[in-house]
Order: C-alpha cells, then sequence, then structure tokens
C-alpha cells in the first residue's frame, strides 16, 4: 500500500474514532470507522473440450469506512490481485497488482431519507495491458463465473448519485440514480488505440416490507444504459465506435426466522440487450444470466453463526444456453472481540461451459476466503 494512502486511511478512522468517544449524535450513513481485509480465492479447472485448462485469481481487499462530521460518510476500496490463465496448449499467463481505488463521500441530507454521494475512480491498477494480460483479464471478466475482481483497471473516473427512500402504508420504498463518467485511456500496450467509455446513466428501484412478524420480502430493479464508446488510434480491427446494450437487473429476496435460525431464498437475473457496433448491431454481445441462492444462518452461541447455502446460475450468450452451475458454501462468522469479527468461507462449484467456437467442458471450481472487520 503506497504510504499516502496508508496515512489517509489512518486519519479516517481517528476521525471516526474521536467522534464515537465524544459520543456526539449523527446522521452520517456510517455511524463508526470500519475496516475490512483479508484473502480470497476462486479458481475454475475445465475438462478437455476448450482451449482453457484453468482461471485462478487470489485477492487482497481492503475496505475502509467512516464518518466525516455529522452528515458526511468516506469509503474507500481497493484490491491487490492476482489471476493466471493456463491453457491445453501448454501457455500460462498471469495478470498481477493493484487494482483501481474508488473513494466515495456520502451525504446525508435527511435522515433515513436522502442520500447523495460522488464517488471517484483513481487509476491505481492496470489499464494497458499486453495482448497475454488482455486475454486473464477477459477470462476473470466473465459474468457467468464471477471472480472477485473482475476488472484491473480503467481510467480516472467520477459518478454522482442520488438516493431517496419514503414508506408507504406496510412498504418501504427506495429509489437511486447515478451518472458515471471515466476518462479516455489506452487499452493495449505497443499500441496507440485510445479507448473513450461512453457515460453511464443507472437507476435502481427498490421495495421492502414485513410479512407477519417473521418474514420479510425485498425486491429490487435496476436499469443501465451507455452512452457510445469511442475508439481512435493506428488499429483500424478495433478503431470505430460500440453502444453497449443496456443492462436490466431484477431481484427478489425473501426471509425468515424459525427460532434461531434464519432461511434466505433469493434470485437475480442479468438481461443485457445487443450493443450495436460501426456496422450495426451485433446479436453476439446479448447476454442473459440467472442466478438463485438458498442460505440457512444458524446462530450456534452469542457472536457466532454458521451459514451453509447452495446455488443454482445459467448464462445464456446470445441465444443459446452457454453454461449452467451449482454451488455449495459454508460461511462461519465469529466475534473475536467486542472491536474484532471473523468471516471464514468456502465453497465448491460443478457445472459445465458451451461455446459454439470452442466446443463444450465440464468444470468444477473451488473458492475460500478469510475477512477481517476493525471496529473504531
Amino acid at each position: 500500500m503506497p504510504v499516502s494512502r496508508g496515512i489517509a486511511i489512518a486519519v479516517v478512522c481517528a476521525v471516526g474514532a474521536s467522534r464515537s468517544l465524544r459520543g456526539q449524535a449523527t446522521d452520517a450513513l456510517y455511524a463508526r470507522c470500519n475496516a475490512v481485509s483479508g484473502w480470497e480465492t476462486r479458481g475454475f479447472a475445465f475438462d478437455p473440450g476448450i482451449g482453457t485448462k484453468s482461471v485462478w485469481e487470489w485477492t487482497l481487499p481492503l475496505v475502509v469506512v467512516a464518518p466525516i462530521g455529522r452528515s458526511v460518510s468516506l469509503d474507500l476500496t481497493t484490491n491487490y490481485a492476482s489471476a493466471r490463465l493456463d491453457s491445453y496448449a501448454g501457455s500460462s499467463e498471469t495478470l498481477s497488482g493493484l487494482t483501481d481505488t474508488e473513494v466515495r463521500i456520502l451525504y446525508t441530507m435527511s435522515r433515513d431519507r436522502l442520500v447523495g454521494s460522488i464517488s471517484f475512480n483513481l487509476p491505481t491498477g492496470q489499464h494497458t495491458l499486453s495482448a497475454s494480460q488482455f486475454s486473464v483479464a477477459g477470462a476473470v471478466g466473465s459474468n457467468y463465473l464471477s471472480f472477485p475482481v473482475s476488472n484491473f483497471g480503467t481510467a480516472f473516473g467520477v459518478t454522482g448519485g442520488v438516493a431517496y427512500a419514503q414508506t408507504a402504508g406496510g412498504w418501504n420504498l427506495g429509489l437511486s440514480g447515478s451518472a458515471r463518467y471515466l476518462s479516455t485511456y489506452s487499452p493495449f500496450a505497443g499500441d496507440t488505440v485510445s479507448y473513450a467509455p461512453g457515460m453511464e446513466v443507472r437507476v435502481r428501484g427498490g421495495a421492502d416490507r414485513l410479512l407477519g412478524n417473521k418474514s420479510r420480502l425485498l425486491l429490487g430493479a435496476t436499469v443501465s444504459t451507455f452512452s457510445t464508446d469511442v475508439y481512435t488510434g493506428s488499429n483500424a480491427l478495433v478503431a470505430g465506435s460500440y453502444a453497449p446494450g443496456t443492462r436490466l437487473i431484477g431481484d427478489v429476496t425473501w426471509l425468515r426466522v424459525f427460532g434461531r435460525s434464519t432461511v434466505t431464498v433469493a434470485a437475480w437475473d442479468l438481461y443485457r440487450l445487443a450493443g450495436v457496433g460501426s456496422t450495426g448491431p451485433n446479436p453476439e454481445t446479448k447476454e442473459n444470466v440467472l442466478d438463485a441462492d438458498v442460505r440457512l444462518t444458524y446462530g450456534l452461541r452469542p457472536g457466532v453463526e454458521v451459514e451453509p447455502s447452495v446455488a443454482f446460475r445459467q448464462w445464456t450468450p446470445a441465444d443459446y444456453v452457454g453454461g449452467r452451475l451449482g454451488s455449495g458454501a459454508l460461511t462461519v462468522r465469529a466475534g473475536l472481540t467486542p472491536r474484532l469479527a471473523l468471516t471464514v468461507v468456502g465453497r465448491y462449484d460443478a457445472g459445465w461451459i458451451f461455446d459454439q467456437t470452442s466446443g463444450r467442458a465440464n468444470l468444477s471450481g473451488y473458492g475460500a476466503s478469510a475477512f477481517l472487520r476493525l471496529e473504531r
């Protein structure tokens, strides 16, 4: 971690701690300073049938949140990540380094009602890649496999947003919107091509309510739309423009308390419309990802709980089924001290993937993580 970033985090935590010690009331979104870090790995091995033999990634994340003043909060997120792609042809490619750092400032304009935010994407990650590094970045960027870090770096960016909540009878309703701008950068090493991403605008609506005394229902819908990306430079293969397809996400969660246990059933669906390039719409860029999972959270004793879960995912690129994946995981959460908590997760995945060009292959995946959360 750069020294300046470490000093900034220390100052943020000190401010949050001093406010807590003074016992001042706060409308800030975060009441205390929290820091989360640890280690996470995720990988998949593929049977012969496609060219890829395995894809693995491990990450060291860092997340810090803190109140600043009575109405302002700040959070910071970054990672160190390393990914590796092995092929049946015998090649092995790697991509390692810091990812971009996102710093977000939130202002509570009305407690539990209206929050505004502005975030900055600081280009501390790798955004100019060689051809071999680009193949690794493409593998871990898959929506189907969902690696912990799907993007190592882009460019300086700014995102502004606002969120509003309101009660209506037994429902809690929320609406948020944001707009994101990224500056121009060069994605390919040894090439003069520059990439100017289009503006992204995102709108999300949500609702939740209690169902009796022990159940809750949560609903959400998100729409993301993009203006035209522009490629310029000497490489005629990529020079031109591209308008990414609109993304639609719907999600639903139901949970119910049974004594010391809580059952959660959740599902979401991501649908991406076809993008439009210089020669017109490209149906191959359409995509749908459906995910559903069931979790049982059980309190073993005060401060310790276990959570087994099972999940199913189906990936449908273009107009054919490109993969199905079943997963099982076990999560253990434990409070080590009043200020320090540990979360450990282990998971296993099994399924298959199909590509109209490469063919079909069965796959298996493994994942593990351990995170510590410190509260000041």
